[in-house]
């Protein structure tokens, strides 16, 4: 599978540098999408990380809408122990 958006997010599955983390929490799925932004000039090769709703029935659809409307990850904290 491979999603390109308008604005230069591309997710492929067969990239080393994109993944996909699904979980359930509170009774819905949420992915963890790390795509590739390529910039304006489609040049440029930077992780991007977001995160949004997502389901199992349409996954295309589930990442195109959390690269185009969903959120980037906050930075966490690092545990200790």
């Amino acid at each position: 599978m491979k999603i390109e958006t308008r604005t230069g997010l591309v997710y492929d599955e067969n990239d080393p540098g994109c993944s996909l983390t699904v979980t359930m929490t509170q009774g819905e799925l949420f992915a963890f999408v790390v795509a590739i932004d390529t910039g304006l000039d489609g040049e440029q090769r930077q992780q991007a990380p977001y995160w949004g709703r997502y389901s199992h029935d349409a996954p295309e659809a589930s990442i195109e809408r959390i690269l185009t409307t969903g959120s980037a990850w906050p930075r966490l904290p690092k545990l200790e122990g």
